[in-house]
């Protein structure tokens, strides 16, 4: 599916994209406001070893929050005078029992607003790869006449999926149909939801995400969480409990709306707030004006966790599901982006913070350089994103989003941000406990680099004369690869590889400035930590090959290194031999009495060294060092 990305979706899925892990598979989210969407995009991938990308189609399971379809549909039941909410439920599964008699006291209200006193969930088939001879029902009945309640129905509310399974099941017994059949013909075929469906009825025009290469996750507790759905739908789902329709009436989403929670404790505003189905019914958020009555249910499985709001205020209906790997914290996320498209639309929601002034986007956003990283630096609503990134694809968010107080940039925690002019550059800078030090300098346009440069982008070049007694070398600066800085045609990054537990760096990026076609220096000026070990490359050409002197280590042009074909040391002619390899590297050469072996893989880290390392783990591609003693 192709979509043209409006400004709204664009700016949101720019701070979406901000707080993302390294890899991470799948996120999704829609923004449903007066009757129309003001922004749902999807990024990443559907999972799997194919890797497509993922789209606005693209389906997630939502877990928990079919916990308010299941409400939904006993509401109906309710409405058509099938079901009371205060009948015992026994009375209308007859097949349940437990040995603690007091279960003949649980109602259909009770499993609703999660004070049932079951045990919590029934986790045989919970989640499968395949509902081919699944008998959950059996397992439920099995698994629930032998477990004794922990309360007095009625007593605490205690989060419960046994409740909803309970409630789902007596929906297909009143109705005559199967749960995911009710459902479909009931709720959500009549809303235009397509893609919103129960394991057993999933659609197959809208793809399952599935995390990294795991298979997909289907699930047999349907009234507790089995619905699968686009974000798109989920926000088509939720505006029923903003307009009348023919779905559920008012009275019914009055009834599910209300605090319905029990606890015996009185500071517990927690438990105190279940609603019907929802997890809270009075939902605020300190740093935005959300209005009265925001109704939110979360979702969690083994592969996705999932946010959905009704904020009547607005009236609109926000939806956000990930794969874990994302590693997003999804609410506050989710109503960061909000806050940011509704400000699009000259609606401040903000509470105790401020919108940042364009002046400071435009003086301060953009890209910062230290010597060993990039950085950038995002600038949205009322808030800022710091992401390191690399030039070969890493990205990372730094520490969480700080707000702005009208002056600088903050965090709960009183770290801040804030930045400084000093003559035509800019650096930001962080407080933290009482100090305030210099973290990196903006980068500032350069003059676009020769051809001699552009030849370099993409080379690797492998270090030529390491020392049998470096242990340097094994860890930072084993290689380097040359690219440009996105977005700054002028300033050269030289990518060197290191071990992530090297201790000192792993991916180091310098960033230089050609001073002619073979040199080039590094130009930060930052004081403090951030201006350290600045590169001051030197290329040159012998017999035909390219060096390059930096770093106090001379590295060549790795596409001139010959092949490995069994050469050991005894076929050395000088003191240090590099080879590649692009084959399977099982058998090394055997390393004489004071002699060193290296193997570095494709990118160019060290993962053995004969003087450091014990054991090999064979490579599949990369580059075989020799050095004599």
């Amino acid at each position: 599916m192709k979509t043209d990305k409006n400004e709204c979706t664009r700016m949101l899925s720019e701070i979406l994209a901000c707080g993302l892990a390294k890899d991470y598979t799948s996120v999704s989210y829609a923004i449903w406001k007066d009757g129309e969407f003001l922004a749902y995009d999807a990024l990443g991938t559907q999972g799997g070893p194919e890797k497509k990308p993922a789209n606005p189609d693209c389906t997630y399971n939502v877990a928990s929050v079919s916990k308010i379809y299941c409400t939904v549909a006993v509401m109906q039941l309710v409405e058509a005078g099938k079901l009371s909410l205060d009948r015992p439920v026994c009375e209308y599964l007859p097949r349940f029992s437990m040995p603690d008699e007091r279960y003949r006291k649980i109602t259909l209200r009770h499993c609703l607003n999660h004070s049932s006193g079951l045990p919590g969930t029934q986790w045989r088939n919970f989640s499968v790869t395949d509902l081919a001879g699944a008998h959950y029902y059996e397992d439920v009945y099995d698994y629930l006449s032998k477990n004794y309640l922990k309360a007095e129905p009625g007593e605490y509310s205690v989060y419960c999926n046994d409740g909803f399974t309970l409630a789902e099941m007596v929906v297909a017994q009143v109705s005559g149909e199967t749960y995911e059949e009710y459902c479909l013909h009931h709720i959500t075929e009549p809303i235009g939801a397509h893609s919103s469906r129960l394991s057993a009825t999933r659609n197959p025009d809208y793809p399952l995400v599935a995390e990294k290469n795991g298979p997909a996750e289907l699930l047999e507790i349907q009234g507790g969480g089995g619905y699968t759905t686009t974000m798109r739908d989920l926000c088509r789902f939720g505006e029923l409990f903003l307009r009348k329709n023919d779905i559920l009436s008012e009275e019914s989403k009055a009834e599910m709306a209300k605090k319905q929670g029990k606890t015996f404790l009185k500071e517990d505003a927690r438990s105190a707030s279940y609603g019907l189905g929802w997890d809270t019914v009075c939902f605020s958020y300190p740093e935005y004006d959300l209005g009265e009555g925001v109704l939110v249910k979360g979702g969690n499985s083994f592969q996705f966790t999932t946010q959905f709001l009704v904020v009547p205020k607005y009236n609109a209906v926000l939806a956000i599901s990930e794969t874990h790997d994302c590693g997003l914290d999804v609410q506050e996320t989710i109503l960061r982006m909000f806050a940011a498209a509704m400000l699009r639309q000259g609606i401040n929601i903000y509470r105790g913070i401020c919108p940042v002034p364009e002046s400071c986007i435009r003086e301060n956003a953009g890209t910062y350089l230290t010597p060993s990283g990039i950085w950038n630096i995002h600038m949205y609503g009322a808030h800022c994103s710091i992401t390191m990134d690399d030039t070969r694809g890493g990205h990372a968010p730094w520490q969480k989003p700080f707000s702005f107080d009208g002056e600088r940039f903050c965090m709960e925690d009183g770290r801040t941000l804030l930045f400084e002019k000093s003559g035509e550059n800019v650096f930001a800078l962080s407080g933290w406990r009482g100090v305030t030090a210099p973290l990196a300098e903006k980068v500032q346009p350069a003059p676009e680099v020769s051809a001699a440069w552009k030849s370099r982008v993409g080379k690797k070049f492998i270090v030529a004369d390491a020392d049998p007694n470096d242990m340097v070398i094994s860890n930072v600066m084993t290689g380097f690869s040359v690219a440009l800085l996105k977005n700054f045609a002028g300033i050269v990054m030289l990518s060197f590889s290191g071990r992530s537990d090297s201790g000192v760096y792993d991916l180091f990026e310098a960033a230089v400035k050609p001073q002619s076609d073979s040199t080039a220096a590094g130009f930060l000026t930052t004081p403090g930590n951030p201006s350290r070990d600045l590169m001051f490359p030197i290329f040159e050409m012998r017999d035909g090959v390219e060096y390059c002197s930096v770093a106090s280590y001379t590295y060549q042009d790795a596409q001139t290194l010959p092949v490995y074909e069994g050469q050991g040391f005894k076929d050395l002619r000088k003191g240090h031999a590099a080879y590649r390899f692009d084959c399977r590297m099982s058998v090394l050469p055997k390393v004489p009495e004071g002699a060193r072996l290296m193997v570095l893989n494709e990118e160019m880290i060290c993962v053995y060294d004969s003087r450091a390392m014990t054991e090999y783990h064979p490579a599949n591609a990369g580059y075989l060092l020799l050095i004599a003693g």
